[in-house]
């Protein structure tokens, strides 16, 4: 079982009655699986994103310790500070769901890394023909970044005709560009594939335990635990525009909570999801990320840092939600971050506790 810290759930109010203390204690008690061993050895890095005005949430995970977590933000969710199962947009963050679903497809013989689409859309445009599903993974497809913006809220229908009728940006296979587009082709491709909807592939076929899991779009929202804004929206209001359509299915605006998130790539890195050959496909360097020092694997961006080692990292955000995970691997030391605000975003906040981590497990 996972320890879940929450540090920032101490009750440090004077009521002014016995009424209100029984009501802060029942807010805002630490869970009731407390570690004071990580609780203590994280207080430095806790106290220094509360200063700086974090809003958000932190989970780290090293070796086979249980997940330290910690929610920031007294204003964070409908019911006040985030705790663990407060839900996070966790942005492009959603490629990595999308790499490992295609990757299962591979490991079950019902996909290649180098079928063209032809194969699932014959009635493509010539010049799209012959887009491999390696290259819709890799960002080197050719497609364009999107073809709507967030919230207009198109069909599948309209996704797959704007996506058959754009200009390919150069000839597949030539160079890394971004493209969300691409990743909701494969999520599309997924669910010709599967028989299932994209969400009802990743959670039946990825998450172990799918009735418990946060980790999905429509079929896991809930209002009340959703993360908000400053300005008080939901995911659903902020990210979504209602409900999730076909310009993020696939490549962006998935919901989890971020110890589930934590847990998948946990499992994920143990090689418990997808065959071991399939997780080296996933973590291999497979194209340059244009004259970054980093390359592309499937749904990962791989990096060699001549600090921390091999690290394996994704992020997202839309300007006000942000996301990060890094899998430190030459320290098998995994963070997952989340935020509400562009002030001090998921990025930051991830590299803040990163120092706190190698610090207190004394890796060089």
């Amino acid at each position: 079982m996972n320890t879940i810290v929450d540090l920032t759930r101490v009750v440090t109010l004077i009521c002014a009655t016995i009424l209100a203390v029984e009501s802060c204690l029942a807010k805002c008690a630490p869970l009731e699986l407390e570690s004071p061993k990580l609780t203590t050895s994280y207080k430095p890095v806790v106290d220094q994103l509360q200063k700086d005005a974090f809003t958000g949430a932190i989970v780290v995970a090293h070796k086979g310790d249980d997940l330290f977590f910690a929610g920031f933000g007294d204003s964070s969710t409908p019911s006040g500070r985030p705790d663990s199962n407060t839900l996070v947009d966790i942005g492009s963050i959603t490629k990595t769901l999308t790499a490992v679903a295609a990757l299962r497809l591979v490991d079950q013989g019902k996909l290649s890394m180098k079928d063209r689409i032809e194969k699932f859309f014959p009635h493509a445009p010539k010049r799209k023909l012959n887009i491999t599903i390696h290259q819709l993974l890799t960002h080197s497809s050719g497609l364009p970044h999107s073809v709507a913006q967030d919230r207009t809220g198109i069909s599948k229908d309209e996704f797959l005709k704007r996506t058959m009728d754009a200009e390919l940006l150069f000839k597949p296979g030539e160079k890394f560009q971004y493209s969300n587009v691409g990743y909701s082709l494969i999520a599309a491709v997924i669910e010709q594939v599967s028989k299932t909807s994209f969400e009802g592939f990743v959670r039946g076929s990825l998450l172990k335990d799918s009735k418990k899991s946060s980790i999905g779009y429509q079929a896991t929202y809930r209002s009340d635990r959703s993360i908000l804004t400053p300005e008080g929206e939901t995911i659903s209001q902020n990210s979504w525009g209602g409900t999730p359509k076909w310009e993020l299915i696939g490549n962006g605006g998935m919901i989890a909570t971020p110890t589930d998130l934590a847990d998948f790539l946990r499992k994920l890195n143990k090689g418990d999801i997808i065959s071991p050959a399939a997780l080296k496909l996933f973590r291999s360097p497979h194209i340059r990320e244009g004259r970054a020092p980093s390359h592309y694997g499937y749904g990962v961006v791989v990096e060699d840092h001549p600090k921390y080692g091999r690290v394996y990292w994704h992020n997202g955000g839309n300007g006000t939600f942000s996301a990060t995970w890094a899998h430190y691997s030459d320290h098998d030391l995994l963070i997952v971050t989340a935020a509400n605000s562009p002030k001090l975003d998921s990025d930051k906040a991830a590299s803040m506790v990163l120092k706190q981590a190698l610090n207190n497990h004394k890796t060089k």
